[in-house]
């Protein structure tokens, strides 16, 4: 099986460079361009099953990207919660605080742990493991995509060291009981 992790277009709190979290915030025109760049790159794939976020953000996503499409939403596939953080300036923290948070999660702000993050991200991979499909397509967000591949890896990779822009696509492959990275791709 191929699964095709894909992040969403570009959202008013990305722009504005504000922490979003479970925000429900739409995307930009920008965002709503992106995701249609996504879509070309994905038009030829006939996917079995389509899943996105219940954030908005994410569904739109899959909308502009496959138009037409169906797909069911789940709370697993939502953004790392990053509690009261929501809707302040990214850089209310210093580096050293992001890098913590990144690290250990947001319990300190009354939001998850990277443990409850994780265990919600390996969640759902087991669901999709036991999908006979060929393809999935997956709309999510930045931490998703980025904890599922220190998932997939078995190590904690640092996001400062992980480029993924707004519709970046990760496409991992599920054989013989293994999780695999095929590829990474940044259009912005």
């Amino acid at each position: 099986m191929r699964v095709y992790v894909i992040r969403h277009g570009e959202s008013e709190t990305n722009r504005a460079k504000k922490w979003t979290g479970w925000l429900d915030v739409n995307l930009t025109d920008k965002g709503k361009a992106d995701a249609k760049k996504a879509g070309d790159f994905i038009k030829h794939i006939s996917f079995e099953k389509i899943y996105a976020s219940d954030l908005s953000r994410a569904g739109k996503t899959a909308e502009i990207a496959i138009p037409g499409c169906k797909y069911e939403t789940s709370a697993l596939l939502r953004e790392i919660n990053v509690g009261s953080l929501a809707g302040n300036p990214i850089d209310s923290l210093t580096d050293k605080q992001r890098d913590r948070n990144a690290e250990v999660g947001y319990v300190d702000f009354g939001g998850e742990s990277k443990t409850e993050f994780n265990d919600r991200i390996s969640r759902f991979m087991k669901e999709l493991e036991g999908s006979e499909c060929e393809n999935v397509a997956v709309f999510s967000h930045a931490g998703w995509l980025c904890g599922m591949l220190n998932i997939v890896l078995g190590s904690y990779v640092p996001r400062k060291h992980v480029c993924c822009n707004n519709c970046t696509i990760a496409i991992y492959e599920y054989t013989n009981k293994t999780w695999r990275l095929h590829s990474w791709i940044n259009f912005t």
